[in-house]
């Protein structure tokens, strides 16, 4: 095996790899008065397929009551991953290589043909500032994209009413998971339920515990309009253990 000739960093007490902090350039923490986070998937970890699957649903519902035939649709985790682009102007979803050349696509659900999938892209250069491309870059992507994917194919069928397109099909559906994300009953599920959507570490209240209570101020971003010890008790989890000696709030 190739290796780079660097070592592999020891840490201090025992600390697996896995679970060690790092960072690119020598940091002096005793200058640091304040530590800063972002909530979603840096402290917090959902499990990508229930909660897709609940933001799938609700999405989902708001659609059946504009009156389309989608009922019996079910979300597939497998129609799309990280990395991959919609084509707004064409229905497709794309995987480019990194000079941005089309090297797999497909139209909806369904495989565009290597021949058709050439004729279409052959002088194509996918450039994610174009407003005809949208790159599918987070894990809170999937429930849209599977719900787009399936729902060109309907809109190819003429299922559809009301539809100017497939850019306009997915800002259909873009602006409906908006609403049912603003709307709050999927986080308010989340709150009551953290272990179902949440892969909990208990490790994680008390490393943000040590931190305060070694003087560091502690920052979370977040986009959720719930109050500060609500957001708390979805980082501790409900079941989480925590060292009573440290015991006390986060206190973001």
């Amino acid at each position: 095996m190739e290796t780079t000739g660097l070592e592999p960093i020891a840490l201090s007490h025992d600390v697996p790899l896995g679970r060690g902090i790092y960072c690119n350039r020598t940091l002096n923490l005793r200058a640091v008065k304040a530590i800063g986070y972002d909530m979603d998937y840096t402290l917090i970890h959902y499990k990508v397929e229930a909660w897709e699957q609940r933001a799938y649903e609700y999405l989902q519902d708001k659609l059946v009551e504009r009156g389309w035939p989608i009922a019996e649709l079910r979300f597939d985790e497998a129609l799309t991953v990280r990395g991959l682009v919609l084509d707004l102007e064409l229905g497709n979803i794309v995987k480019t290589n990194r000079f941005g050349y089309i090297k797999q696509a497909a139209h909806g659900t369904a495989p565009l043909p290597f021949d058709q999938q050439r004729l279409v892209y052959a002088s194509t250069n996918v450039d994610l500032a174009d407003e005809r491309f949208v790159f599918v870059n987070t894990l809170f992507s999937k429930s849209e994209v599977c719900m787009y994917t399936q729902l060109v194919d309907l809109l190819d069928a003429g299922e559809l009413c009301g539809v100017m397109g497939y850019t306009d099909l997915y800002k259909q559906v873009k602006r409906h998971l908006d609403e049912a994300h603003m709307q709050g009953a999927l986080k308010a599920e989340i709150l009551a339920d953290p272990e179902r959507f949440i892969e909990l570490d208990p490790e994680t209240p008390l490393a943000l515990l040590d931190q305060r209570h070694a003087g560091k101020k502690l920052l979370l971003y977040v986009t959720w309009n719930q109050p500060p010890r609500r957001v708390e008790r979805l980082i501790r989890g409900g079941s989480w253990p925590v060292d009573r000696r440290r015991s006390g709030g986060i206190a973001f």
